[in-house]
């Protein structure tokens, strides 16, 4: 009888081959090849590539493809005889040697070391006694011993030949694992979702399992020969304690997202449980439903995917198509404006890759708050997984439009999701998104479809042209939206850009109303018709004007281009002393010599255009007006915002925190001036950033920024409201006003919209304020900023 082990993923259909004297039924699927001489059983040995677990053990719910098997595991729970276990203390795991330590005292290897000889639980080796052993061939993603042992991730051993065990068999227990630490975002909802589980095996290869992969064998010799699971996903990496002393001094459990050190193996990821309901006043009538064929494949593709390189997935609880229509609608009516990269006029759901929809129903389900928050980090895990393993198994896939356009909201998802793991992710996938940027010319002059419709001899139709436009166009807003990813987190986290602004060279982006009316009219505009970037940026640095009007995506990139340009203007702020400010200039950056107009100069004049737009504002709009406040608070002192998140706690010892603060008070008292104009900046932004709520991920930042801001100088100091005498009470909005620069040189009472009194304005009071706004944002990055906010807070 073949076994029951599931190797492969979802099959093709059997092959029928013909011999001389019986007909073979023999399994296609790669790497099987398995032979039945009735259909009946090779259609019953295909549902296990299937996944068709349609039988469960009462007892300790295993999932069996077939009855015979699951009756004969069944009576394994009444016949199986109960023996003691040898327990090994923590070190002597660590070491891979038997312990002879007895109950009550210690062991010899411990004794003679001065090691305290740590014992798991009693309680913890009879939960692991009680497993049942899987004669089948099955692996149980049940839980197992929390306690477990650990090994160092940093020990090494010379010689050492690290790799991993030869033969794993995939998981086919589906027995659902807890969601709730998925919608709780104060702890990472991540950490322990993702990876690895173990039946019941023998005590000695429980002992080597429970170290980290990266430790695999001291020696090819040392393997051993019955290794035929995974590993534990409760299992921690304990590190040594000189590798818990990270120099940044920040614990674990902080909550700042870019802080990350895993010390659990990958565990299972578990699909929540959701109400399977859609509510009517989210349905945008324009756009197609879901249809279940569509949620078939995306089946089919979570199977596939997570069969070889992570644990199944119990895809019955995959969203029902009416779910997964509106979190595709909460996408567009959220999310889409942000970043216009996909042609939602033209598209079809049932045409529609499923990584694609994956990733947008992701990006839609964090819309819904806590309704669906624990079900839209699991679809953009499932999606990541998805981009990684296809990524690795067909190199095309790099060059596939709609491939890198799932690669780029999975990314932006995890960016801004509050999972510190997905943040780390992000990170590392921005250099794969600007590689195939490059690779696939997306941001430079290339061959394009509709010139290759326009070389075709025997003419071209004027709706066949407008689609290779569409495509055309379609693929420059992929390469922007690209663009625009990687200048945002450049602006905002401060991290430097990876994609230079002179290899880009293709027209800017038009917006989807201006290109609706240019359908009706019939008057598509050719590429050359379209404003350059080049162009664009060449006339603003020596004409200091616009050539033509763009559009709201073109102004948001052209006014991270101009910060952009700022942040490398700044780039050795850290090396060389600066120049003190000049309370008449507010420029203090220098340029080269080639720019006739100051880059943050004309980023001001950008944003002030924008007000008076005859469009109404959104998302993208708001980020011009947003990045030309954060250049003044950013730029005007240097380092100015990093020094406060140092003494915020982002970084650093108890001392450099205490250096960071001190800096800023020095620089608070020497300059009032300067310190009230910076206020006034982060007041005005604060006030555009709740007048003009468009709960876009980048808001989230702006407004942690204001907060920090808004604290430092209200705890460190009081100098701000001092007054020179003769100055009159002023308001502070989100425009300019004489009263605002009269206060800005004098100094007196003022108040800011939407926050009170600067008098009454406490730090504490700040910080309650913002904990306030963070904690009505959708993206879960809003939460921890909410409570680093708090951690500040105690401090009061």
């Amino acid at each position: 009888m073949p076994s029951d082990t599931i190797s492969e993923t979802s099959p093709d259909s059997g092959t029928h081959k013909e011999s001389s004297k019986d007909a073979v039924f023999v399994c296609n699927r790669s790497g099987c090849g398995r032979t039945y001489g009735k259909r009946e059983h090779l259609q019953r040995h295909e549902r296990s590539h299937a996944r068709d677990f349609k039988y469960e053990c009462p007892i300790c719910k295993k999932r069996f493809v077939r009855r015979d098997v699951m009756t004969r595991h069944h009576a394994l729970h009444e016949n199986r005889p109960r023996k003691p276990r040898k327990v090994a203390c923590v070190s002597c795991v660590s070491l891979k040697t038997r312990c002879d330590r007895e109950q009550g005292t210690s062991c010899s290897r411990c004794r003679a070391s001065g090691r305290e000889c740590v014992l798991r639980s009693d309680e913890t080796a009879q939960n692991q006694d009680s497993q049942t052993p899987n004669l089948e061939g099955h692996a149980s993603l049940g839980s197992v011993s929390e306690a477990s042992p650990s090994i160092s991730l940093t020990q090494t051993v010379d010689g050492s030949v690290r790799q991993p065990p030869a033969a794993i068999p995939s998981l086919v227990d589906l027995a659902p694992i807890t969601f709730d630490s998925l919608c709780g975002l104060a702890a990472d909802p991540s950490e322990s979702l993702f990876g690895w589980d173990i039946g019941d095996i023998e005590s000695d290869n429980v002992d080597f399992l429970n170290m980290s992969p990266l430790n695999w064998f001291r020696s090819a010799n040392d393997a051993p020969s019955n290794l035929t699971e995974p590993l534990s996903a409760s299992d921690s990496v304990d590190l040594p304690s000189e590798s818990r002393l990270i120099r940044d001094a920040q614990p674990p459990d902080t909550p700042w997202p870019h802080v990350y050190r895993p010390n659990e193996i990958d565990s299972q990821l578990s699909l929540p449980p959701v109400v399977q309901h859609m509510t009517t006043i989210f349905q945008d009538t324009s756009l197609e439903c879901v249809n279940e064929s569509t949620r078939q494949a995306m089946i089919t593709l979570v199977n596939t995917t997570n069969n070889h390189n992570w644990p199944v997935v119990d895809v019955s609880l995959l969203p029902s198509t009416r779910t997964l229509s509106l979190c595709i609608n909460l996408y567009f009516r959220h999310f889409h404006d942000t970043l216009p990269i996909l042609r939602r006029s033209n598209m079809q759901i049932a045409d529609t890759p499923p990584i694609l929809l994956l990733a947008m129903a992701a990006i839609g389900a964090m819309y819904s708050r806590d309704k669906y928050g624990g079900l839209a980090i699991a679809l953009n895990e499932l999606a990541r997984r998805v981009i990684v393993y296809t990524r690795e198994n067909d190199q095309r896939a790099m060059f596939d439009t709609s491939f890198t356009q799932a690669s780029l909201l999975q990314s932006m998802f995890g960016l801004f999701c509050g999972s510190r793991m997905l943040y780390q992710h992000a990170e590392i996938s921005r250099g794969s998104l600007v590689t195939a940027a490059r690779r696939m010319h997306l941001l430079r002059p290339s061959l394009s479809f509709a010139k290759e419709l326009q070389r075709r001899e025997d003419g071209v139709s004027e709706q066949e042209l407008q689609k290779a436009q569409a495509d055309d166009e379609e693929r420059r807003n992929l390469g922007w939206g690209i663009y625009l990813y990687d200048m945002q987190i450049s602006a905002l986290l401060g991290v430097a850009p990876l994609l230079s602004v002179g290899e880009i060279n293709v027209p800017l982006p038009v917006d989807d109303e201006e290109r609706k009316a240019q359908r009706v009219s019939s008057d598509w505009p050719s590429a050359q018709d379209e404003p350059n970037f080049r162009t664009v940026l060449e006339s603003l640095l020596s004409s200091g004007k616009l050539p033509q009007p763009l559009s709201s995506f073109g102004l948001s990139i052209v006014a991270h281009t101009l910060y952009r340009l700022c942040t490398d203007a700044a780039a050795f702020d850290s090396v060389l002393l600066s120049p003190r400010p000049s309370h008449d200039n507010p420029y203090r950056l220098a340029f080269p010599s080639t720019f006739k107009y100051n880059p943050q100069q004309l980023l001001d004049k950008l944003s002030a255009s924008c007000h008076s737009l005859p469009n109404k504002p959104n998302a993208l709009i708001l980020s011009v007006t947003a990045l030309s406040h954060l250049g003044h608070i950013q730029f005007t002192w240097p380092n100015f915002l990093q020094n406060i998140k140092v003494a915020a706690g982002k970084s650093g010892t108890d001392e450099s925190k205490a250096d960071a603060r001190e800096w800023i008070q020095a620089r608070i008292e020497e300059e009032p001036v300067i310190t009230r104009s910076i206020l006034v900046q982060a007041g005005q932004l604060s006030t555009l950033l709740s007048r003009y709520i468009f709960d876009s991920p980048a808001e989230t930042i702006l407004t942690f920024d204001v907060a920090l801001t808004f604290w430092a100088i209200t705890k460190l100091s009081s100098i701000v409201t001092e007054s020179n005498g003769g100055g009159r009470r002023a308001t502070i909005t989100w425009s300019d006003s004489s009263a605002t620069s009269d206060w800005i040189q004098q100094g007196g009472d003022v108040s800011f919209q939407a926050l009170g009194s600067l008098s009454d304005l406490t730090s504490s009071r700040v910080l309650s304020i913002f904990i306030e706004r963070l904690e009505s944002m959708s993206w879960g990055i809003a939460q921890r900023f909410k409570h680093v906010l708090l951690s500040l807070q105690r401090e009061e």
